[in-house]
């Protein structure tokens, strides 16, 4: 039985939700009419539901462990759990009332309650639920994930990668501490290791996949990124993020028509996706359509006033197109926008210089080269501030 469970976990933990269920109900042939192992199996059950989306047949597993003799709390916790699957947290927490009452150091109700709290935005109390788990149970690598995550959203960033760090020392293939610590670090290789252990221990997890293939990306590393944008595909095929990961795929491949295509079929879902506004955006500029991707820059950055790209993006790509004037206005407003990223000074010093501005453009090159935030191609901005007369 043991051996049976533990498979099943495996199985699940590895996306194959599927063959795990079915581990599960051979394991249900062999506990007998044992209660205890009853109320283990369909815990299992519920979080194999769970994991799958399935609130129904979660939700009626949860009520059959609640019937079951001695397992009332376990059952209230697992109720609680479907409901998050919902983002109810209201109802979750009231759940997670009964249950703690029955039992009041539940490691699993502990932890529920932590991810309730932060779904109702609610840090401290999550994070002060999630600690009393942890001293429930210290070696448990769920718990410092989660924790991760919360002290994270509170601005806690350096106690955040250190949750997540204890998170992947307790359990160095599990894939959720693999990925939120490597969207909580800098681009890097440790990072890429960390996003390429996420996807073969997991091989659906789809939102590791899309931190990858845009990655890759960035990194020119285009039929690597093709292969993550596939697998994405395959775990996730209608969601709208793995569809504009495949449209850039298409974009660095110089399929710029099908870029331009997923984008617009995004926004005909997603009226106001910056991200997809962006592709299209990009797209007719790779063309040589500036008037077009100029609406669409435009559009992206009316959709999202959070990002600098599509200023950054509108400015290079006017300079590309030798219309410098534009160029330099959307150089500038990225510079006002965000002063401390260093593309968008990169952008107004290519503009500057391309009008003419030779003491504008070495002060824009320098001033990116001071700066730390975004990724910039540091010796080419060398070579361009020692080309200037």
């Amino acid at each position: 039985m043991d051996a049976s469970l533990s498979l099943e976990r495996a199985l699940r933990r590895s996306g194959r939700l599927g063959e795990a269920e079915s581990e599960l109900r051979r394991a249900m042939g062999l506990a007998g009419s044992d209660p205890k192992l009853v109320t283990r199996i369909q815990l299992e059950l519920a979080r194999v539901y769970i994991e799958g989306g399935d609130f129904s047949r979660a939700f009626a597993t949860c009520e059959k462990v609640e019937s079951l003799p001695g397992a009332a709390a376990e059952g209230h916790t697992c109720v609680a759990n479907a409901h998050l699957l919902r983002k109810r947290a209201s109802e979750a927490l009231f759940e997670l009332s009964q249950a703690l009452a029955m039992a009041p150091r539940s490691y699993e109700a502990r932890l529920a309650e932590g991810k309730a709290y932060e779904l109702e935005l609610d840090p401290s109390r999550a994070e002060a639920s999630l600690r009393e788990a942890l001293t429930l149970r210290p070696g448990e690598a769920d718990a410092h994930v989660v924790l991760g995550r919360v002290l994270w959203d509170e601005g806690k960033k350096q106690d955040a990668i250190a949750e997540l760090r204890r998170a992947t020392e307790l359990d160095p293939f599990d894939p959720d501490a693999c990925f939120e610590l490597a969207t909580a670090i800098p681009p890097g290789p440790e990072r890429t290791r960390l996003l390429d252990r996420a996807t073969r221990e997991r091989p659906s997890f789809a939102k590791a996949w899309l931190v990858l293939g845009a990655e890759r990306i960035e990194s020119g590393r285009i039929s690597e990124a093709a292969q993550a944008a596939d697998a994405a595909a395959r775990a996730a095929p209608g969601d709208v993020d793995v569809r504009l990961l495949v449209g850039k795929v298409a974009l660095a491949e110089g399929r710029t028509d099908d870029a331009i295509r997923a984008g617009e079929q995004v926004l005909q879902s997603i009226a106001n996706s910056a991200a997809a506004a962006l592709l299209v955006a990009d797209g007719h500029a790779r063309k040589g359509h500036l008037d077009l991707a100029i609406e669409a820059y435009q559009a992206a950055w009316g959709f999202d006033h959070g990002a600098p790209t599509a200023l950054v993006h509108a400015s290079a790509a006017c300079h590309a197109g030798g219309r410098d004037t534009s160029a330099r206005a959307f150089g500038v407003r990225a510079t006002q926008e965000f002063p401390d990223w260093a593309p968008g000074w990169v952008a107004l010093g290519d503009a500057l210089a391309g009008q003419g501005e030779t003491q504008g453009a070495r002060e824009a090159f320098a001033k990116a080269l001071s700066l730390r935030e975004g990724e910039i191609d540091r010796e080419g901005v060398r070579k361009k501030l020692a080309a200037l007369p």
